[in-house]
């Protein structure tokens, strides 16, 4: 009788991340198949497939109050409806669906905007003051004035105390707000995912490929710059999106074994 469990430990095998080893340490190969693994993980785990449901709209409890804020997912696409498609909501304006998208970001990705007591509120404002034409031309350009739109998003609060620089906020949103108004077309993978464990690793990635520029990773126009040389030397067709999250689900958790 065959060991059904050897057999199912050993199909396993099959599908786990490729791996390589570099100066003692153990990375993800940028491959498209390891993409695919994450991706899939991604899609099926429970802690994460809220957030990409385009219908997972707000909830209330009865007492009228937020019992679930709606997903990123939701409000981007209600977003897309009112920049794109020209669609009002007859339920939210449109201050109102920036305002859930900001909270929406934050909370899926932990990024604590209110640890200063006034960062969803203020981003928030900042971002419903772009004109809406000059808030999708951000959008579609990164580089526009200078990367304007993560300037502005990024910059430190007015706190009082604890007053916060959101960095990597601001690239989520921008990420997520392309990925779901642009699905489909040239514009939707055009902002990296600024990420602590990403700025972590990505130096040794660099010096895998033998990639001599010196990026300041602080600054997200060279970290974006970094990711992309790194992509282009792997000489794989790799989105952004599938880089950010193949290095982070790989490398969240553990530090570089050797």
């Amino acid at each position: 009788m065959r060991n059904t469990i050897q057999d199912e430990l050993e199909l396993a095998k099959s599908k786990m991340i490729e791996e390589v080893v570099f100066q003692g340490k153990t990375l993800a190969k940028l491959t498209r198949d390891n993409v695919a693994i994450v991706e899939a993980m991604i899609c099926n785990d429970s802690a994460y497939i809220r957030s990409t449901d385009v219908n997972a709209a707000p909830i209330h409890n009865r007492r009228g109050g937020v019992k679930y804020g709606g997903s990123s997912a939701y409000w981007m696409t209600l977003l897309k409806n009112v920049l794109l498609n020209h669609i009002s909501d007859n339920n939210y304006s449109y201050e109102k669906i920036i305002e859930g998208a900001v909270e929406s970001v934050d909370w899926e990705n932990s990024t604590h905007l209110n640890a200063d007591k006034c960062g969803r509120e203020e981003i928030t404002e900042r971002i419903c003051n772009f004109d809406q034409q000059e808030f999708i031309r951000c959008l579609k350009d990164p580089d526009y004035q200078d990367m304007k739109l993560i300037r502005e998003i990024s910059r430190k609060t007015s706190a009082e105390r604890r007053a916060r620089s959101n960095l990597s906020f601001a690239s989520k949103f921008c990420h997520y707000a392309c990925f779901y108004i642009f699905e489909g077309t040239e514009y939707q993978d055009n902002y990296s995912i600024y990420d602590g464990i990403l700025k972590a690793v990505l130096p040794l990635y660099l010096r895998y490929f033998e990639i001599e520029q010196n990026y300041n990773l602080g600054d997200y126009k060279d970290y974006r710059l970094a990711v992309d040389s790194i992509r282009k030397a792997s000489g794989i067709e790799i989105s952004r999106n599938g880089f950010d999250h193949l290095l982070w689900y790989y490398h969240k958790g553990r530090i570089l074994k050797g």
